[in-house]
């Protein structure tokens, strides 16, 4: 408040002063701005006058009405209901000009009226206005009042809208000049007293604003689900909602020493992190924040986003900074950025495989047509370019180039017909036949076409690949294997002939033989009777022999029984001297066999053979390339039985090796064919392919494996049945 200089009274008003402080006194007293007018109403009645009211000017309408009377009617009331731009009403003009004036006969009977305005003034700033060092309405208003302007009855400091009206007062029949200065001394008392509960009321009703938008504001703050925190400028905390206080602060009730520490890590790594964002010097700047949550004890990653907050006189006042979780929006890039990794090798993986497509397609050798679901054909190799013409790929769709040989329209119609037929059928693989016309072969190929479908993810067709095989070059080798197949059965049919002669010729012999060996019967020498035995039987075995060869190779005899360790105890016996003659060594090494079911005699001539090739490579008198006479001549015989995991079947091998020259890799190949023999003039080239007919007779089967100048080993595999 400021201090204001004594003034003297004078003395025709000191008799006046108890009534105006009574007055004073009330208005003083009122504590909103809607009291001031009643009071006055009635301290204007008690002044002598017989009737008052009060118009209020609306800012915003324009509209003037009364808002407070004593011993009014409401008709009367209604007079004085106006607006601003009705320039030819008196009461308007007062008001316009912001001067009392009287308006003659305006009241009841005929009377006058006082009307004096009212307006927001004040000979002191407010404190806003003061703060801001700024100009104040009240004070514009107090020191150069002039016409009422609407437009500039808003404060530019508090954007406060001033109040504006009239008081009106019924004048009596007589009236003194006393009092009259009195009503007009207590108007603008009213209109001070007015002002300042004016002003208070702004300022409560913005107070009662501003709480109701911080309560908001709060309510809004809580109920986020990300940490706010409101700092001031010196990074100290204003408020937080109850996510920040998640990891700010520690709860009221007991908790545990690792919690405290988490709640003071937390602060720490908060103030680094707002110290650093402040150094920075951006308006708006975010960081990676991460905290501990001291409830799940669980580290959480924050993006942490700070805004600076200004006061009204544009100085910045603090820090609000809002936390985002970007803990799964991390891991969700994480995995977007493995995914898109994976989605690139996987584009790589379809390029080499679209690449690695395009060059099967090109060195196939055979002609691909592929078409799409409407039976177009989009895609030709060269091959089928040759055939059907070129197809060049354009917006449209696919096209053929025009063509004027009548042969590839031909060949393109066929092609048509066929795709058509295929694409709408119902099967998914389709094989078939086309002829064509080469333009290579100068003439007209049939071509096998194998077509197949692809669908897409709804089962509806989207290509089919249709390949062409010229069937020509198969029919050539058909053919040539027919002729050779031919001509192995002339072979074939020529050596049965030559076997028979020789078998007919051959028996008349051995029955004299046999008659022969029958009279020696009792006259050998008990010694020599294991080698009379020998003789007999092999000499059975030739009989037999020339029996089959005389009946084509019909086996007529019955199987049984065979133990294959004698079989080869008897057969080696029976070459024992001439293999020793030889410098052979024989090695054997015979495990326990179960028997065979078999001819013996069969078999005792595969064991008979492979013996006799073995000493044959192994002679030093051989022939053969690779002599083996400088090397120790060994014949070794295996046997070992492998059993089948149900202990009923099984397998009896049997391995004949030796040290001998070997076998060339061109004849290995060949080794078990008729007439293919590595003695040369010496072999007939039909002991392998004999022993292999007997082996697949008896269900086994027979490998070889030879090293040329190192030696031979065959395997025989019998099967065996408990």
């Amino acid at each position: 408040m400021r201090a204001q200089a004594p003034q003297l009274v004078p003395k025709s008003e000191r008799d006046l002063i108890p009534e105006r402080g009574r007055a004073a006194f009330r208005l003083l007293s009122a504590e909103r701005s809607d009291e001031i007018y009643p009071i006055l109403m009635e301290e204007v009645v008690a002044l002598g006058f017989p009737r008052a009211l009060v118009v209020a000017l609306d800012m915003e309408s324009g509209e003037i009405k009364p808002v407070a009377a004593i011993h009014c009617s409401q008709s009367y009331l209604q007079k004085f209901t106006t607006a601003l731009w009705q320039g030819e009403n008196s009461i308007v003009g007062v008001l316009r000009s912001l001067k009392p004036a009287v308006v003659p006969k305006a009241g009841t009977n005929g009377r006058s009226i006082h009307c004096h305005p009212v307006l927001f003034k004040n000979r002191n700033a407010c404190w806003e206005a003061e703060r801001r060092n700024r100009s104040c309405l009240a004070v514009q208003n107090f020191l150069k009042p002039g016409a009422l302007e609407i437009s500039e009855q808003v404060c530019r400091t508090c954007e406060m809208r001033a109040y504006a009206g009239a008081v009106l007062v019924e004048m009596p029949a007589q009236v003194s000049e006393r009092q009259m200065s009195d009503l007009r001394s207590l108007i603008e008392t009213a209109n001070g007293h007015l002002s300042r509960l004016f002003k208070v009321d702004h300022y409560y009703n913005r107070m009662r604003d501003n709480d109701a938008i911080i309560a908001q504001m709060q309510t809004l703050l809580q109920s986020m689900a990300d940490p706010v925190i409101l700092t001031d400028a010196q990074h100290r905390v204003i408020a937080q909602n109850c996510a920040a206080e998640r990891f700010f602060k520690l709860p009221e009730k007991e908790v545990s020493e690792g919690a405290a520490r988490a709640v003071e890590l937390n602060n720490l790594l908060f103030s680094a992190a707002l110290a650093s964002m402040a150094v920075s010097g951006s308006p708006n700047s975010s960081r990676d924040l991460t905290l501990v949550d001291i409830h799940e004890g669980e580290e959480v990653l924050f993006e942490a986003v700070t805004t600076p907050s200004f006061s009204r006189d544009g100085q910045r006042s603090g820090l609000v900074t809002v936390m985002r979780d970007v803990t799964d929006l991390r891991r969700a890039d994480q995995e977007f950025r493995a995914n898109m990794e994976r989605l690139q090798d996987a584009q790589e993986v379809v390029r080499q495989d679209r690449d690695l497509m395009h060059m099967v397609i090109e060195n196939v050798g055979d002609p691909i047509i592929v078409a799409d679901g409407s039976a177009r054909v989009v895609m030709l190799d060269s091959l089928a370019q040759e055939l059907f013409g070129q197809v060049r790929q354009t917006r449209d769709g696919p096209i053929r180039l025009g063509t004027v040989d009548p042969r590839i329209v031909n060949n393109q119609v066929k092609l048509d017909a066929h795709l058509q037929a295929f694409t709408f059928s119902f099967t998914t693989r389709q094989e078939g036949c086309l002829r064509l016309y080469s333009l290579e072969n100068k003439g007209e190929v049939d071509y096998d076409t194998r077509s197949g479908k692809i669908y897409d993810k709804r089962g509806q067709v989207s290509y089919t690949i249709t390949v062409l095989r010229d069937l020509s070059a198969f029919r050539k080798l058909e053919q040539l294997q027919m002729t050779r197949r031919m001509i192995e059965m002339e072979k074939f049919a020529a050596t049965g002939r030559l076997a028979g002669t020789i078998a007919h010729e051959v028996n008349n012999p051995m029955e004299a033989i046999k008659n022969a060996i029958f009279l020696m019967q009792g006259v050998m020498k008990p010694e020599a009777q294991p080698i009379y035995e020998i003789l007999k039987s092999e000499t059975d075995r030739v009989a037999r022999i020339v029996r089959q060869m005389l009946g084509l190779y019909r086996h007529s005899e019955q199987v049984c029984a065979i133990d294959v360790n004698s079989v080869v105890e008897d057969t080696l016996t029976l070459f024992s001297r001439q293999l020793e003659r030889s410098g052979i060594r024989i090695e054997k090494d015979l495990a326990t066999l179960p028997v065979i079911v078999g001819s013996p005699d069969q078999f005792r001539q595969v064991v008979s053979n492979l013996v006799i090739n073995a000493r044959d490579s192994m002679t030093p008198s051989s022939e053969c390339e690779g002599s083996a006479s400088t090397r120790p001549a060994v014949l070794k015989v295996r046997t070992r039985h492998f059993p089948a995991s149900d202990g009923i079947h099984g397998w009896a091998r049997l391995t004949v090796a030796d040290t001998g020259t070997g076998i060339p890799r061109e004849i290995l190949k060949t080794i078990f064919e008729p007439f293919v023999s590595t003695k040369g003039e010496k072999g007939t080239g039909l002991g392998l392919w004999i022993v292999k007919g007997i082996i697949e007779n008896h269900s086994g089967k027979m490998r070889v494996k030879s090293t040329l100048g190192k030696g031979t080993v065959f395997k025989i595999d019998l099967p065996v049945v408990r």
